[in-house]
């Protein structure tokens, strides 16, 4: 049993072997076949998708050109339209009509557009306004950057400075610049002097300036101001006409215009810093005052124009012969010379030695050989004179004393012009209480026809000092002129004397003189109107009798103020006639209605034909002018006979009368008074 059962399952396991591979073969039979089958549907499927993949590829492609197409031009268009804008173009347009992400994304690149476009034309509009700011200034103006580089500039800056256009740029260097204007010839004189004050500005950051002068003779006035975080500004403007007029101001204010020598006021300055160098010093100087002799004679005789040229002559003579002194004219005729140095008062007497021989050889003008001589007073410091005011006081003095004595001479001061001096001063002190104390009183001295009919008085005023006795007018008027108190004295005279002459029977005239000095107040007119309402006096029965020295000062001013007396109904006079500078232009210039013969002509009357030959002139003048013409000096018979030959007809002087205290005068102005009644009155 046991050897039997190996056996059959041997047996079994290889029918089952067998069996098996039978089924293997069937089974691989029916595979390969399945394979054949698989393989060709897998290839058929190959072929298909490979159809299909080169179809969507196909369609991939064209969708992708026609996305390329619809997407890249729009994009493109609009990549060259921001570059444009970005070169400043803003004339095309971006379309932006698609309704989906690009479109969104090509309105937002529009509106952008827009908006730099906006912005674009603001910044235009505000660079044609700097740029015309900056043209219509009135200074050059220039701007540098931190890096001393140029960043703007206007044209009036090339203009300025001459540089052509085109020479500099955005950009230039501050040394290109400079060289663009030293080519143009417009650089600085000094050059060191730019330098070194832009240096401080820059450095410090704060502004500066400087007046500086460039190589062609223009002045400039440069301004630096620093920019925060950009560099700095400069400012450029031409004052060379401002300085050019700033310095011919200042040179009339202290010179003389005729002359071109220091003036009045020059002199005062430079006499002042002479006193405190040698006061500090101890040293010495001297000063000269100087006269020219009988120059309006010179006027007179040549006329204006040769006196001018006359005057600038000596002027120029005397500042070769002061070789290196100061010397002044202070107005008219007058002179002065400030000597320092040297031995004194050696030096001064070798400088007057010099001066002499100034007017030895005569001036030529025109056809003239004009001489003339000129009076000099000296006072040295400090022998005459421990201060200013003494040292001109003593040289004025010293003046006086050579003209009283004899033209032409040279003197120096001496101790008893000083007690001269104080005593002037002393009277200048009393003549301001003469007023208060009534010490004035006032004379009349008749006015008559050659037949003898008193018409009217000239009224003179006289000083009756308690201590000094009656102190002549020639003495008091002029120190009046001087310390300024004329004009309360005549205004004293004008009112008395109307208040007077108001309460005569006899309707007599009245002639009141008033001084040169009063027509510088303006307010004469006024006051003379307000003495005739407060006194009652008519106004034709007044006479205002003025030298010519109310014109000479302002011309146009006193011949204002004498029309507005003539409207007043007052009468106006030109007295001492013949004497001064342009006594027939101001005859011209204002109707008078009368002139006065000159006593100094009268006196001459037989003894100088000259004077004769004038006083005919003078009536003829009147005559020819209509004018009344009347003699002053009138003293003898012989003058007065010569006066009615000429057909002089109005007269006045000691043969009429005196000048007396109206009181003496009561049967006058009562009552018609002959010649001889006259005579005999006066006598």
């Amino acid at each position: 049993m046991k050897g039997q059962v190996p056996f059959s399952a041997t047996q079994k396991s290889n029918d089952a072997a067998t069996a098996l591979d039978d089924l293997v073969e069937t089974v691989a039979a029916y595979g390969f076949g399945y394979r054949m089958e698989a393989e060709a549907a897998v290839s058929g499927a190959r072929a298909t998708l490979l159809a299909l993949a080169i179809g969507t590829t196909l369609v991939g492609i064209m969708l992708a050109i026609s996305f390329s197409y619809s997407m890249s031009k729009p994009i493109s268009e609009a990549t060259q339209v921001a570059e444009r804008v970005a070169a400043g173009n803003f004339t095309d347009q971006i379309a932006s009509h698609r309704r989906d992400e690009l479109g969104r994304l090509l309105r937002s690149l529009a509106t952008m557009q827009s908006h730099l476009k906006t912005r674009a034309d603001h910044d235009c509009a505000m660079m044609a306004k700097l740029d015309a700011a900056l043209n219509n200034m009135k200074l050059g103006v220039c701007m540098f950057g931190p890096d001393n580089r140029l960043i703007l500039w206007n044209d009036l800056y090339l203009k300025m400075y001459r540089i052509p256009a085109g020479r500099i740029f955005v950009g230039s260097t501050l040394e290109q610049m400079l060289e663009a204007r030293k080519a143009a010839g417009t650089n600085y004189r000094d050059l060191g002097q730019y330098d070194a004050k832009l240096q401080t500005a820059v450095e410090t950051r704060s502004p500066d300036s400087l007046t500086a002068e460039l190589v062609d003779g223009r002045i400039v006035n440069i301004a630096y101001q620093p920019v925060e975080n950009v560099g700095w500004v400069s400012t450029h403007e031409d004052i060379t006409d401002r300085t050019q007029n700033e310095a011919r101001i200042a040179h009339l204010a202290f010179h003389d215009p005729l002359t071109e020598l220091p003036n009045r006021a020059a002199f005062g300055n430079y006499l002042a810093e002479t006193f405190q160098s040698a006061s500090a010093g101890n040293e010495t100087f001297a000063l000269l005052c100087i006269d020219l002799d009988r120059f309006k004679e010179i006027n007179d005789v040549y006329g204006h124009s040769a006196g001018d040229r006359f005057l600038k002559e000596i002027g120029r003579r005397l500042t070769v012969a002061c070789d290196g002194a100061f010397l002044a004219r202070l107005g008219g005729d007058e002179f002065t010379i400030v000597l320092s140095g040297g031995t004194q008062p050696a030096a001064a007497e070798e400088l007057c030695e010099r001066l002499s021989s100034v007017v030895d050889t005569p001036v030529r003008i025109d056809d003239y050989d004009v001489d003339g001589s000129f009076t000099v007073g000296v006072s040295i410091f400090p022998q005459h004179g421990s201060d200013v005011d003494s040292l001109v006081a003593n040289a004025e003095a010293a003046l006086y004393r050579a003209k009283a004595e004899q033209r032409g001479t040279i003197r120096f001061f001496e101790p008893a012009m000083d007690r001269h001096i104080r005593e002037k001063r002393v009277l200048q002190g009393e003549i301001a209480l003469a007023l208060e104390r009534n010490e004035l009183e006032l004379h009349f001295q008749p006015q008559a026809v050659s037949g003898g009919e008193v018409f009217g008085f000239e009224v003179l005023v006289r000083w009756r000092h308690p201590v000094r006795g009656m102190v002549s007018p020639g003495i008091f008027i002029p120190l009046a002129e001087e310390t300024g108190l004329i004009g309360g004295i005549d205004e004293w005279v004008l009112r008395e004397a109307c208040r007077e002459a108001a309460s005569w029977p006899n309707p007599l005239s009245i002639a009141v003189n008033l001084s040169p000095i009063d027509f510088r107040r303006g307010d004469i007119p006024a006051m003379i109107l307000s003495v005739l309402l407060e006194t009652g006096l008519s106004p034709n029965r007044l006479e205002i009798e003025i030298t010519e020295g109310v014109l000479i000062d302002d011309f146009e001013r006193a011949i204002g103020i004498l029309r507005k007396i003539k409207n007043l109904g007052v009468r106006v006079a030109m007295d001492d006639f013949g004497t001064g500078y342009s006594s027939l232009s101001y005859l011209q210039a204002f109707p008078f209605d009368k002139i006065k013969i000159d006593q100094s002509f009268v006196a001459k009357i037989g003894k100088n034909a000259q004077a004769s030959a004038i006083i005919h002139a003078i009536v003829g003048l009147g005559r020819a002018l209509e004018l009344p013409v009347i003699a002053e000096g009138v003293e003898t018979e012989e003058q007065l006979a010569f006066l009615v030959k000429e057909g002089c007809n109005e007269v006045q002087g000691y043969l009429i009368g005196r000048p007396q205290p109206i009181a003496q005068y009561r049967q006058v102005v009562a009552e018609f008074v002959g010649t001889s009644e006259m005579a005999a009155m006066a006598s």
